[in-house]
């Protein structure tokens, strides 16, 4: 059986595997790997398959024969597991990730299988806290950072990275799983399991900011429908119920110039009017506040944002204008035509 020593190791070599990652694969010693390679002993009968398909050949390539494995096992698998999400049977598909991997050592989609079941079967089967809820976090964990070290596909590493996220945080191993929060496409959203305390709420919030502004460039979005644009005007009011709205009212400004847009077009000459008298009130409050903003950051004192501040020097402005120029170019737009000899119009003309 030397011949099966010689090939593992060349497998192995071909994989760019270590003995000692090709032992981890398989379950066994480093030791093992190295007296099989060597010819001291060779692997047990029960390990032929699952060497075979680490190194996708065909049992006979790996015995020194010729042809070619046809396997019908990994669609059987696959359909099973598809089933149990269908169940919602979390003990069976935490049975059928562990035989998958079993059967098919090194292969990636089988770690992501058994890692994620090990994170669902510890929350939905193990009591709290438990020493067995730990180790079935702490499997996750090992797989996962499996996945992260070796797999060459992006995304099935994302996947990886963010489970592990959220396993070392159930563990309090929150410092861990923020290094690995930093590297993920969403390391905003993630880095709330990694933090406590005022930093957390720190965060919360600056997700909150992010999300609300989110939520209104949608609403507002082509700026041609009066309701999403007067529902974005209400969000925002609601979230800063208090007046206070520092950075938003470049949000509220921008909100008004899209309202009368609309209501010109509706007809609302009057609505209008009121519409770009707020807009011009927000512009100059702007401003204002953004010239304070230099000198050091201004709080946010509504609840939901009352960690939160404003920093005019952490501000990355894309033009030269002020919002109140901003603002007089506006009126200058065709859409105002049909309103610009009316005298309360011309006198935001001069206010501008």
């Amino acid at each position: 059986m030397n011949h099966i020593g010689l090939k593992i190791k060349e497998l192995r070599k071909k994989k760019d595997l270590t003995q000692e990652k090709l032992a981890e694969y398989l379950n066994v010693s480093f030791q093992a790997i190295s007296k099989w390679e060597t010819g001291i002993a060779s692997p047990d009968l029960s390990m032929i398959v699952p060497l075979a398909r680490l190194f996708e050949v065909s049992t006979d390539e790996l015995l020194g024969l010729v042809d070619s494995l046809k396997d019908p096992r990994q669609e059987e698998l696959r359909k099973i597991w598809g089933e149990t999400w269908d169940t919602g049977d979390v003990a069976k598909r935490y049975e059928i990730a562990r035989q998958a991997v079993l059967e098919y050592p090194g292969n990636f989609e089988y770690l992501v299988w058994l890692a994620d079941a090990e994170a669902s079967y510890a929350i939905h089967h193990c009591k709290n806290k438990s020493p067995e809820q730990r180790e079935h976090q702490e499997n996750a964990v090992r797989n996962y950072k499996l996945i992260i070290e070796d797999c060459g596909d992006v995304e099935m590493k994302n996947d990886a990275m963010y489970g592990i996220v959220m396993e070392l945080s159930g563990l309090g191993r929150k410092e861990e799983a923020l290094q690995y929060a930093k590297q993920h496409p969403q390391a905003d959203e993630l880095m709330r399991w990694c933090l406590s305390g005022t930093e957390k709420e720190i965060h919360r919030q600056k997700m909150i900011q992010k999300k609300l502004g989110d939520l209104v460039f949608e609403l507002e979005s082509g700026h041609h429908d009066l309701q999403g644009i007067q529902a974005a005007e209400r969000i925002v009011k609601t979230v800063i119920d208090d007046e206070n709205y520092l950075w938003f009212h470049d949000t509220l400004m921008h909100n008004y110039i899209w309202q009368a847009q609309c209501l010109v077009k509706s007809n609302r000459y009057d609505d209008a009017i009121c519409a770009l008298i707020k807009s011009h009130y927000h512009a100059v409050q702007f401003v204002e506040m953004f010239s304070r903003g230099k000198e050091s950051p201004l709080p946010y004192t509504c609840k939901i944002l009352n960690k939160s501040t404003f920093d005019s020097n952490d501000t990355c402005w894309s033009g030269t204008t002020t919002l109140i120029e901003d603002f007089e170019d506006y009126l200058s737009w065709n859409v105002f035509d049909v309103i610009r000899d009316r005298n309360d119009f011309q006198e935001l003309l001069d206010l501008s």
